[in-house]
């Protein structure tokens, strides 16, 4: 049975039933005590487990935290280092990166990726126009806020695809808000995966893919769920969808948590202490 949800990990619970529909994939998990996070490391082998499970062959990790991702955490930092790391799993390499935050800035729940890109540090110009600094400890990374159709006229597969043929990266990453079928992955769920995302195909507003094969390099994925399908019978309720009641303190805290994880994967010699010093 099809399921409204963006996570991986639900599509493979959905079906954990059916050992012999699990073919073709491999599901490992552990926690990482200096996060706190339960790590769920799902790998789609085949074409057809990846048809089966109604999700691309790749690898798809996933960290759920005990408390929601907006409340005050001792172990943020290592919070940040934990989804560097898993980036470090999904991600094709430190070549020339580009980042793309997807979504509504206007939108509270939809606001993750422009959020975070807001905090991603860019450096490709600085490696191109300062010839007099030493730059060789900064990774080159550009970054772009999408906005969405309805405010440019452009899918954002559209405009990454020009980027990259432009730019050439060596890889993208997009982050999106996500949608989740379990309201407890609500705020406390961090999706990545190696094989792109199709924008809004969590709730039944898939816009044109971003991927390896649509834009002709590697592409990975990270994102946070911020809204749920209100799962009843009465029809009144149908097609609504929910979100945490503090959604605004949420969207900033998965983007602060995501930006650093970023920043520290793509400039490994800089500290986590440094990274915060070089964003305005």
């Amino acid at each position: 049975m099809a399921i409204d949800t963006d996570l991986a990990l639900e599509v493979f619970d959905s079906m954990e039933d059916g050992a012999d529909e699990l073919s073709g994939v491999r599901c490992g998990k552990y926690r990482d005590e200096d996060s706190g996070f339960e790590v769920t490391e799902i790998e789609v082998l085949t074409e057809a487990a990846a048809e089966r499970l109604g999700k691309p062959a790749g690898r798809y990790i996933t960290l759920e935290a005990d408390a929601p991702l907006y409340e005050w955490s001792p172990k943020f930092e290592g919070q940040c280092r934990a989804v560097s790391q898993a980036l470090e799993k999904v991600c094709g390499g430190r070549g020339e990166t580009l980042f793309f935050g997807l979504g509504n800035r206007r939108i509270t729940p939809d606001c993750v990726g422009a959020l975070t890109a807001d905090r991603v540090f860019a450096t490709r110009h600085i490696k191109r126009l300062a010839k007099g600094l030493d730059t060789d400890e900064l990774g080159d990374s550009a970054v772009v806020a999408a906005g969405v159709l309805a405010q440019t006229g452009i899918e954002s597969a559209e405009l990454a695809a020009a980027l990259c043929r432009r730019l050439k990266p060596a890889q993208v990453i997009v982050c999106d808000a996500l949608a989740c079928s379990e309201p407890s992955h609500m705020g406390r769920t961090i999706q990545l995966c190696s094989t792109g995302i199709s924008p809004g195909s969590g709730v039944d507003n898939s816009r044109a893919e971003l991927s390896e094969r649509t834009l002709g390099v590697p592409c990975a994925a990270i994102g946070v769920p911020t809204v749920s399908r209100i799962m009843s019978g009465d029809e009144r309720f149908e097609g609504l969808l929910v979100t945490p009641k503090p959604v605004d303190r949420l969207v900033l805290r998965a983007a602060e948590i995501i930006a650093a994880a970023v920043n520290l994967y793509l400039h490994p010699t800089l500290t986590y202490e440094d990274i915060n010093s070089l964003i305005l």
